[in-house]
């Protein structure tokens, strides 16, 4: 298993057996989203400070890119299963697709109207984002064309999202309760 140590710029790696710690990585300032990517079997944190990600090989722990520039602070992530990574870009608000084979950026696209994207989900049927935005709206997008495919309405102060059972399921924290998305027609959200 693998953690992110915000106030240590680093990652813990531990056994998921006995929950010790077996290893570190060091990674850029301030990680906070991290994921495994399963096709390349490496993780990638997401370093809000230093605006980029650190990229190491899961078994080994071998930095393969200790430093890769976003352009912006990331937020949250999710992987396709096919060799991509996707993240939020909170201060640019945008997508940026990491090709994880290659641990480079190989798109980016913008997510108009959202403002300061944060948390991330996405339909892995569909391979649509969802991507939660200040200003009570959701960003349903498709990471293969760069489009933004609807954009419903959450509740104020949103931060996490998650995807389950054909619903998008949104956290909103001013608010205080939860706005749960569908597609009601082919494209209609």
């Amino acid at each position: 298993g693998f953690t992110s140590n915000g106030q240590g710029n680093d990652v813990t790696i531990f056994d998921l057996k006995t929950s010790k710690p077996t290893g570190s990585v060091k990674t850029g300032a301030n990680p906070d989203s991290i994921i495994y990517e399963p096709v390349t079997h490496r993780v990638f944190t997401f370093n809000g400070s230093s605006k980029d990600s650190t990229v190491f090989d899961a078994k080994t722990g071998e930095v393969i890119s200790a430093s890769l520039p976003l352009g912006g602070k990331p937020e949250f992530c999710q992987v396709d299963g096919k060799g991509h990574v996707y993240v939020n870009i909170e201060d640019k608000n945008e997508i940026v697709e990491i090709n994880a084979k290659d641990a480079t950026v190989s798109k980016r696209y913008p997510i108009a109207p959202c403002d300061s994207p944060s948390g991330m989900a996405r339909d892995p049927k569909k391979n649509v984002l969802f991507s939660v935005c200040d200003g009570k709206v959701m960003i349903v997008s498709d990471p293969a064309t760069g489009k933004v495919l609807a954009t419903p309405a959450i509740g104020e102060g949103p931060d996490g999202v998650a995807f389950d059972d054909g619903y998008a399921f949104s956290a909103n924290g001013k608010d205080g309760n939860i706005t749960m998305v569908g597609e009601t027609a082919p494209g209609k959200w």
